[in-house]
């Protein structure tokens, strides 16, 4: 059980070590002539397609490396190492679903379209992180899981009647662990 405890913390510091490393690098350093200019927000399509790309990501990730094993029994049952990588995955994948939507949420802001999808991608969001303390507290809840399962297809159906299918994106090993 401790040593249980010990991978699971030490995998959920590795993630969390690299997904503090994620951010956004911007430069504050103004010209002259840029300091006097006006900006003006136009609202296109990129804001929507960036939107239906992340949350399409964060719902795959979700669905194929937490939601999936869970109903299978590979968070409990079978050997002992393929019972650690199935929990080392789904945290991977829970680190890398928050990080695409904390993304989605920008794209989201960015559009007065979008901004009813707020609140959705918002409950995801404290969801998933109910997901990640039980997982730092060692051991899978059900419960959990199955509410993030719940609030990921509240979001799809929300942003299904908005006009937007949120079709799941399976992201690959390596994007997991670019995260």
């Amino acid at each position: 059980m401790a040593i249980r405890r010990g991978c699971l913390a030490a995998i959920l510091v590795a993630g969390t070590l690299a997904f503090a490393g994620c951010g956004s690098k911007s430069s504050t350093a103004s010209t002259p002539s840029t300091a006097s200019t006006t900006s003006t927000t136009s609202v296109g399509h990129l804001p929507t397609a960036k939107f239906v790309l992340h949350a399409g990501l964060a719902l795959g990730a979700l669905h194929r490396y937490i939601y999936k094993p869970f109903k299978a029994g590979s968070f409990t049952g079978g050997s002992l190492f393929k019972h650690k990588l199935a929990i080392a995955k789904a945290g991977l994948a829970g680190l890398f679903a928050y990080h695409e939507l904390k993304l989605a949420v920008a794209d989201a802001k960015a559009s007065p379209i979008l901004s009813k999808l707020l609140a959705p991608v918002d409950a995801l969001g404290a969801k998933l992180a109910a997901l990640g303390s039980s997982l730092k507290g060692g051991h899978i809840d059900s419960g959990a899981i199955t509410s993030v399962n719940a609030e990921a297809t509240n979001l799809a159906g929300a942003a299904q009647a908005s006009g937007l299918p949120l079709a799941e994106k399976v992201p690959g090993a390596a994007e997991l662990a670019g995260v």
